[in-house]
């Protein structure tokens, strides 16, 4: 465990940095805990939408501190353990694995014990083991170590060292561990190579104690650099608050009573087994509604509401309800507290062109979005997510946040969409079947599917993102994207992101004002017509994590993580601006405005 406090921001705690995440703060490498290690009692963030698609009966905030006075005890506050334990001194370059008896200085820092050292702060080992299936340990350095000595070192874990030949260059083979009892010493060169560690992977993370030692994981195990990108995968789903009424379903009691807490109540007795507190509950609503108590408890046994049982929530199903609303042509009359729009008005003298792609724009003065935390995948996003599970005995939920701030919707017409993708077949298809292949092996819960319709979307909001920063002052990390791409449904929405005071100053909103909006576009298609690393960049096979960028890289496409609810993948700029002909989206206003000001 931590030994000393540290601070974060809680909405970070939830993404990038969720339970199972490595979080380096100052010197420290320090691993959140799962949910069951949570203080029991949190404040709920309350969207029953989001809620029900995900089987369980509660979102709750992180912990947080009141003011800097506040002290911090187990219940507001997380717990971390140190990982990875293995810690070597830089300047005796000893290397050793942390426990909790060994010493730290005034701030908690694991220190080393080597007078020599006048307390030298430990810097942890940068690489960590992980499998498949989200397990996480230690890589075992006495091992690694002995690992070509045949014979047997009496104290293999005492006398180790982590040092820099310098005769060997600068890369991973010139790092090595040895042992100075007996002088076996093992490169870091080959560590990386698949099956180098010759161990079973634990079938733990690092804050769990296995009992019984077993390990049911067959699953091999990964070395990796503790901050490699493919280490972690958090699994989020978000839903934005909106005046949504869902089709109402069971009998009339349950379309009654199903609003109140005693209803809530009643089904988690009932899903107990406590008899007693659901008859107590279905008497408080028999006083309530005049129904009997024979009546409620038929009703609700019945199948008026289905058990409530975790699952990953599908981003198809928590969009459609948004689309309905945002693509609506009343949507002026759809408001909430919490939900406040208008259309804007569009000159199609002044449009650039634009007015044939775009349908509608949607300003949003004001809206909220929840997101709760589901859980992570390691190495592979392929099916194997390591699934948030509260403690026994409690009420299912999810960590989550929720922040509140302004938008940009975006409805673009499907029939000039549909349209170029017939015409600009012939280019559009090989850069597609290209991502396709390497997208085969990814699970549906991390990506969706790749199309050219969703492709498009996706790269143009972020050209958006980045030209909006620029101009309009907001920091790239406080402006996030929405894409609705799915079957009968085509619009991007670009709002503020942070929960402080820059994400609803109406900044954002004004910048959506067609007037601004479309010159925006055009110098966002123009910045993104050439790129610094061209030609490299417009001519790669395939970029990024998996291979599953075309022609997108950090100097023209990629936004900030934060910002990007698809990890910075699926993006193709060519797709917008062509390949020297009119095969992009919008090459033909391109080539309309280069001619009008050139």
């Amino acid at each position: 465990m931590s030994g000393a406090n540290r601070s974060y921001r809680s909405s970070q705690l939830i993404s990038p940095f969720g339970p199972g995440a490595i979080i380096d703060i100052g010197d420290e490498s320090l691993i959140l805990m799962d949910i069951k290690q949570w203080p029991a009692k949190l404040e709920e963030i309350k969207l029953e939408r989001l809620t029900k698609e995900a089987g369980v009966w509660a979102l709750k905030k992180p912990p947080v501190l009141n003011n800097r006075w506040e002290n911090v005890h187990k219940n507001n506050s997380l717990m971390t353990c140190r990982f990875p334990t293995w810690m070597f001194c830089p300047r005796c370059r000893r290397l050793k694995r942390w426990n909790r008896e060994d010493p730290v200085n005034e701030n908690g820092v694991p220190t080393c014990e080597n007078k020599k050292c006048n307390n030298k702060t430990l810097v942890p080992m940068r690489f960590v083991a992980a499998c498949n299936h989200g397990h996480l340990q230690d890589v075992p350095w006495d091992r690694w170590a002995h690992l070509n000595q045949s014979d047997q070192c009496s104290m293999p874990k005492e006398n180790l060292c982590f040092i820099a030949n310098n005769n060997r260059g600068s890369g991973l083979d010139a790092l090595e561990v040895r042992c100075q009892n007996c002088g076996a010493s093992n490169s870091l060169g080959d560590i990386m190579n698949d099956g180098a560690l010759r161990s079973r992977c634990l079938d733990k993370q690092p804050w769990e104690y296995n009992e019984n030692f077993n390990s049911k994981c067959e699953q091999p195990l990964r070395v990796l650099q503790r901050g490699a990108s493919n280490l972690y995968y958090p699994i989020i789903r978000s839903a934005l608050d909106i005046p949504y009424d869902p089709k109402t379903q069971g009998n009339n009691i349950i379309e009654t009573i199903k609003e109140t807490e005693d209803y809530e109540d009643l089904l988690r007795a009932l899903e107990r087994g406590k008899s007693k507190r659901a008859k107590q509950c279905a008497e408080d609503l028999s006083e309530e509604f005049n129904f009997s108590i024979e009546e409620i408890l038929s009703a609700v046994e019945s199948g008026g509401e289905p058990k409530r049982e975790f699952r990953i929530p599908d981003d198809k199903d928590l969009r459609i309800a948004e689309w309905d609303i945002l693509s609506a042509s009343n949507i002026t009359d759809k408001q909430s507290d919490n939900f406040k729009t208008r259309i804007a008005s569009i000159d199609e003298s002044k449009s650039f062109g634009f007015n044939k792609y775009i349908k509608k724009i949607v300003l949003l003065d004001k809206l909220r979005e929840v997101r709760a935390f589901c859980g992570f995948e390691r190495i592979t996003p392929d099916d194997n997510p390591v699934l948030m599970k509260s403690a026994d005995g409690q009420k299912s939920w999810l960590p989550a946040c929720e922040v509140y701030g302004e938008g940009i919707f975006i409805e673009f017409n499907p029939s000039t969409l549909e349209e170029w993708q017939y015409q600009a077949d012939t280019f559009i298809r090989p850069r597609l079947d290209s991502v396709l292949k390497r997208y085969a092996g990814v699970t549906s819960s991390y990506l969706p599917e790749p199309s050219a319709k969703f492709m498009c979307l996706h790269t143009f909001a972020h050209l958006v993102i980045r030209q909006l920063s620029f101009e309009s002052g907001y920091s790239s990390g406080s402006l996030r994207e929405r894409i609705y791409a799915d079957e009968g449904q085509a619009g991007i929405l670009i709002y503020t992101a942070d929960g402080d005071s820059e994400g609803s100053l109406g900044g954002l909103v004004q910048q959506g004002e067609p007037a601004r909006l479309f010159p925006a576009f055009i110098a966002a298609l123009e910045t993104a017509n050439w790129c610094s690393n061209d030609p490299i960049c417009s001519e790669m096979e395939s970029q990024g994590v998996m291979g599953l960028n075309k022609a997108a890289c950090h100097s023209c496409s990629l936004v900030s993580e934060t910002s990007c609810e698809h990890n910075n993948l699926l993006l193709d700029r060519k797709l917008l601006i062509g390949d020297g002909g009119e095969q992009g989206l919008f090459s033909k206003i391109m080539k309309i405005v280069c001619e009008e000001y050139s």
